[in-house]
């Protein structure tokens, strides 16, 4: 259940950054056509986790390890009180 709740969460952080920042995970290559570009979300989702740039008020929305603590907590409480 876990794997399915955390998968979830980082599904909807990925349309929440191609939404709110976009051209992220879909971007036009070098002939101008759109293409699904994996490095490019991987490496925009791992930043937070050596970088101080995404760690502000402003960004924690389109910050992964942000959402994906938050996650954990809301979790935790949440099996807790059960």
């Amino acid at each position: 259940m876990k794997i399915i709740y955390f998968s979830i969460v980082t599904l909807l952080f990925i349309v929440w950054s191609e939404y709110s920042v976009g051209q992220i995970l879909f971007r036009p290559n070098s002939t101008g056509q759109i293409t699904m570009n994996i490095g490019s979300m991987a490496n925009f989702m791992i930043n937070p986790f050596y970088k101080m740039d995404l760690w502000n008020w402003e960004t924690l929305d389109i910050n992964y390890a942000f959402i994906m603590i938050l996650s954990f907590v809301t979790m935790h409480f949440h099996e807790n009180n059960e």
